[in-house]
């Protein structure tokens, strides 16, 4: 590089020297007089010295420019960098000045915010961005970050968006600085962590819900209801607590599989949840049973209602997989304070006190006494020997006549299980038919009885009794056992009976449908010559559209309808129409739990065909009703009639006292 040099100014006092390369001038020297005055004359080296001089200053201010030009190629470098970074990082970065106002942003923040131009950020605040709450808490740090430069590390960030979504950042936040060290605004890196949380959540909600109703299961309904005892402690109120189970539900999982049964008890959690306030829980602690947890209540008339509604939302028949099924429950109630202190006591006591509605006849609620805890153990006591029942054959069979309404002969008879238990003695079928449900033990049970009912109709004739119809109760998984109609026939063919003598009363008729398969056993059933009756009519399914399809020869009126004869109008009407649709149809009808005489001329006057209850005869065991059978008249099966007093006539008498 060539540099030219010019005494461009002479003063008194200085010499100033300029030095130009291409033009442009580089440097300058200035040269005191005086200093010059000291190479008198003026010399060679004089001139060479401010040449250098002005030379070197040319020098350096070339590399001044080209410092200049290296860092203002780093800067751009950094630029460059800095915008690839925020393009492609995933995470969400972001850079504010002391006001907390955005200057620069990641792509993938933008997007995250709902943008897709990073620049559209811009000069925006938090507030302008996330919720009132999110924002608040954003400037909150960064006012932190600003006055103490402490770094926030990894805090979690939660974001509800107008469209409901949430999502959640992991994030860390710092003060920036410039070279001197003074904070000139704030950064921060927040990781999305949404995939996990939701995990989380979903892992958490799993451990606290029932799977299949989505329901809280049993952990978190004792958290809620320590809570709901607190609450109801500071208020000076009561907790209540009413626990429930499906009447028969097992029948259901038998009779039609356990899918449908699953989508019932989805079917009636989402009922249940429709019919409560939202301060009540309502949870499914396993199976069939369900647990309601009431924060505050102030009277005990809020929980009747509340189990009422519950009972009356059952009630409405559910549509399942092309089946018609009609459930109730049992209910028990157990109130805090009065009854128990702990979650654990008033579950325990509504337990006991759900079992005390199931014996007092189901479809009922009962609260809480004392005296059910003594029975809860009983109740324990007896399932825990029931599975051994069969093998010790501690069943007995008991048979009740039916009575012709215009003789008052005896028509045939029922068989009726009983268990006579070594210890406690005869257990009537309501203490323990629900629990050979539970335990799987109906169907065993169900052919032992077939057979022997059989057996003893077949001895009867032996003894010299006209041969006499036996009614057999058949529960519904046993009906729809694949089995079941090869079952009827090894019971008669083992005993010799006639099929025309053996009448299967199909009970438990809220779990039968009427469905191509119900009727093609009962006329399976048909074709072997045995008659079928159905129980407990007026209840359940049983409809006019049913009774059509089914071949039944007979049909029993509830005892619930016959109890209220005389007392209820409605029930009187009920069985009217009961009798008259059976005319209609050329079905026999028979009235179940007869216990009155007002009872008894009512049905006679409808021309009820049969009738059956403790008027005139209670369940007896087998060697009384054999001596029953030798003394009172009944009509056969074959048309003979014994010819001594009837057990009641068409104007009915006082109860038959039964020969010892």
């Amino acid at each position: 590089m060539k540099f030219k040099f010019n005494a461009g100014i002479a003063t008194r006092t200085a010499v100033v020297l300029f030095a130009f390369t291409c033009g442009a001038l580089l440097g300058v020297l200035v040269v005191p007089v005086g200093y010059l005055r000291g190479f008198r004359p003026v010399s060679i080296s004089a001139v060479s010295l401010c040449i250098s001089a002005a030379g070197l200053i040319a020098v350096a201010r070339i590399g001044v420019w080209l410092i200049g030009l290296a860092e203002n190629k780093q800067h751009r470098l950094d630029r460059d960098l800095l915008d690839t970074f925020l393009e492609h990082i995933p995470d969400n970065v972001f850079f504010k000045d002391p006001k907390s106002r955005f200057v620069r942003v990641s792509r993938s923040f933008a997007r995250y915010i709902g943008l897709e131009d990073p620049a559209q950020v811009i000069h925006k605040t938090d507030a302008e961005v996330f919720s009132r709450e999110h924002a608040s808490q954003a400037r909150a740090d960064e006012e932190q970050l600003l006055r103490t430069a402490e770094p926030i590390v990894d805090q979690e960030e939660k974001e509800t968006w107008p469209d409901g979504r949430e999502t959640w950042v992991l994030t860390t936040k710092v003060a920036m600085k410039d070279r001197g060290g003074r904070i000139i605004g704030t950064m921060g890196i927040a990781h999305n962590i949404t995939d996990r949380k939701q995990a989380e959540l979903k892992v958490r909600h799993m451990a606290l819900h029932d799977p299949l109703t989505g329901l809280p299961n049993r952990a978190l309904l004792e958290d809620r209801l320590a809570q709901a005892i607190a609450q109801a402690g500071r208020n000076r109120k009561r907790a209540a607590v009413l626990m429930f189970d499906l009447d028969r539900f097992k029948s259901i999982n038998d009779s039609f599989g356990h899918h449908i049964g699953d989508r019932l008890l989805e079917s009636m959690a989402v009922r249940l949840k429709e019919c409560l306030r939202k301060s009540d829980t309502i949870a499914r602690m396993g199976g069939d049973e369900f647990v309601i947890a009431i924060p505050t209540i102030s009277t005990t008339e809020e929980v009747e209602l509340i189990a009422t509604k519950v009972l009356t939302t059952l009630a409405e028949p559910f549509e399942i997989g092309g089946h018609r099924l009609q459930v109730s429950a049992s209910i028990g109630i157990c109130l805090h304070s009065q009854d128990g202190e702990t979650p654990e006591l008033l579950l325990q006591y509504a337990d006991a006190a759900m079992y005390e509605a199931k014996r007092r006849g189901r479809n009922c609620y009962c609260f809480f006494s004392p005296a059910f805890t003594e029975a809860t153990q009983r109740q324990q006591k007896l399932e825990s020997e029931l599975v051994h029942a069969c093998a010790r054959n501690e069943f007995v069979l008991h048979y009740q006549p039916f009575v012709d309404s215009k003789s008052g002969c005896v028509t045939g008879v029922e068989s009726l299980v009983r268990w006579e238990h070594p210890e406690l003695g005869l257990i009537p079928p309501s203490e323990f038919m629900p629990e050979l449900e539970e335990l799987d033990l109906i169907v065993e049970v169900g052919t032992w009885v077939l057979k022997k009912a059989c057996h003893q109709a077949v001895e009867w004739q032996l003894s010299g009794i006209p041969p006499i119809r036996m009614a057999v109760n058949i529960s519904a998984k046993q009906f729809y056992q694949e089995d079941f109609v090869d079952q009827v026939s090894s019971a008669l063919a083992g005993t010799g009976l006639k099929p025309e003598l053996l009448e299967l009363e199909l009970a438990d008729s809220k779990t039968l449908d009427d469905s191509e398969l119900t009727v093609t056993i009962m006329e399976r059933l048909k074709r072997i010559g045995v008659k079928l009756s159905l129980d407990d009519f007026g209840t359940g399914w049983s409809s006019l559209s049913y009774l059509k399809r089914f071949p039944l020869d007979r049909i029993k009126i509830d005892p619930s309808f016959v109890r209220d004869i005389g007392t209820d109008a409605a029930a009187g009407a009920v069985v009217k129409n009961i009798l008259a649709l059976g005319r209609d149809l050329g079905i026999d009808c028979v009235a179940e739990g007869v216990e009155t005489i007002k009872q008894s001329h009512f049905l006679t006057r409808q021309a009820c065909s049969e009738m059956q209850g403790f008027l005139f005869s209670p369940p007896l065991p087998a060697a009384a009703m054999t001596k029953l059978l030798c003394e009172v008249p009944f009509e056969s099966e074959t048309g003979t009639e014994r010819s001594s007093r009837p057990i009641a006539s068409s104007v009915p008498t006082p109860p038959l006292q039964i020969p010892s």
